[in-house]
């Protein structure tokens, strides 16, 4: 179980984030990734904390004023505001979790771990 120290060893840039705010998005991802660390493979505290800095990111996002999507930007007009998101057409789950590199990276895991069956 990944602890709010090893998490910051992990991610040094979130050292000023308080450890409850940290803890408060560690229990989080729990609660959407299971606690059943054997599904993940030996991938579980690593995914854990690559969501849980995907969701901090998002969250300081928001926090600063931004509620729109964090998703990298490819064209922005000022009038008549046109804004498109270099990210293809994808579902609104995965664009999310594609507008951060935590966020891509968490995502590698849980595609190693869930793959599924592939037929032939």
């Amino acid at each position: 179980m990944i602890s709010v120290a090893d998490f910051q060893v992990r991610f040094p840039e979130f050292a000023e984030v308080s450890d409850d705010r940290i803890q408060m998005f560690l229990d989080d991802t729990t609660l959407i990734m299971g606690s059943n660390e054997g599904r993940w493979l030996n991938f579980y505290d690593v995914a854990k904390a690559y969501y849980t800095a995907h969701l901090l990111i998002v969250a300081e996002a928001t926090e600063a004023g931004d509620s729109g999507s964090v998703a990298p930007t490819k064209h922005q007009e000022v009038d008549d505001v046109v804004i498109k998101n270099a990210i293809g057409d994808i579902s609104p789950s995965a664009e999310d979790m594609y507008s951060t590199s935590y966020g891509k990276r968490y995502i590698s895991y849980r595609r190693k771990c869930f793959a599924g069956i592939y037929g032939v």
